[in-house]
């Protein structure tokens, strides 16, 4: 009875009763297999692109050591391979997980497939990338999976984080200013382009709405209104009255009102009553009489 293999590494295992007096290769054979399978590092020189019809191969070979059956495997190349690699890992019913690395030049990738081609079944390696990979030997539609795709974990330590291929330059005391940030990606947008240093924007940093802080922006209250201001100094101040003409209040509301009317004329007004008028012209018009000389 001839020898059969184990199915994801190939090891011989003979016949009862056969190799009598030779099996001692075999079992070395086994022996060297096991020891690439656990702990087996090589480099690969690809000497050509491949396609996904006739790819670079990558194999597990029954009763023998071969590259495919290492747990460390870099990609290399001579040269710019003009092309994304193709390597595909047979057979396609052998289990296996390896971690490979893309050292090709030129920013190549390299896709690794198992089973019959289908893109949706491979795994493509970033230049330059170290990915840690499942192949799951399902046959003709076997599958190529990152295993590190889910990964949960509590704590990393790194000297250099990369998002995207983008290094992180932002210290973790940094990062840790946005621990309780609720804001949404519009939210945030609304900063896009935003150039106030850090005092600038503390000026709009009241104690009060509505109440003038020393050295800080002026912010009204839910009426609109002011208060707590000393001097003001203006080359001019324009107000609007219900009606939409131009005025000035002058003490508490209601009281005294300066404002321009539609002729032109500088109208003043008490509780809504005009008391005097003063043309353009200069012609001086008053609800009462005008007094002069008069003593305070």
């Amino acid at each position: 009875m001839a020898s059969s293999y184990t199915t994801n590494l190939g090891i011989e295992k003979p016949a009862t009763g056969e190799q009598s007096g030779t099996w001692g290769a075999t079992t070395n054979t086994n022996f060297d297999i096991l020891d690439q399978a656990i702990d087996g590092i090589i480099s690969i020189t690809l000497s050509s692109a491949g396609s996904s019809g006739s790819p670079n191969s990558l194999p597990i070979s029954d009763g023998a050591v071969s590259n495919g059956r290492n747990k460390f495997i870099e990609f290399t190349d001579g040269g710019d391979l003009g092309a994304t690699a193709y390597v595909q890992l047979t057979p396609n019913d052998a289990e296996k997980t390896v971690h490979i690395r893309n050292s090709l030049s030129g920013s190549r990738s390299i896709i690794v497939f198992q089973g019959t081609y289908n893109a949706s079944n491979d795994f493509e390696i970033g230049n330059g990338k170290d990915v840690f990979l499942k192949f799951n030997g399902g046959g003709s539609g076997a599958t190529v999976t990152d295993i590190y795709a889910n990964l949960a974990v509590t704590k990393i330590d790194a000297t250099t984080l990369a998002v995207g291929g983008t290094n992180v330059t932002s210290t973790a005391a940094e990062l840790n200013i946005l621990d309780g940030v609720t804001s949404t990606a519009t939210e945030l947008n609304l900063l896009d382009g935003v150039t106030a240093t850090t005092t600038e924007l503390n000026y709009v940093d009241v104690t009060t709405a509505g109440t003038v802080d020393a050295s800080k922006a002026v912010v009204v209250d839910a009426n609109k209104d002011t208060s707590g201001a000393r001097n003001i100094t203006a080359t001019g101040i324009i107000a609007s009255t219900a009606d939409g003409a131009t005025a000035l209040q002058l003490g508490p509301s209601g009281h005294f009102t300066a404002e321009v009317d539609s002729s032109n004329r500088l109208v003043f007004k008490f509780n809504g009553t005009v008391i005097m008028r003063l043309s353009s012209a200069g012609a001086l018009e008053t609800a009462d009489n005008i007094t002069a000389y008069q003593s305070f």
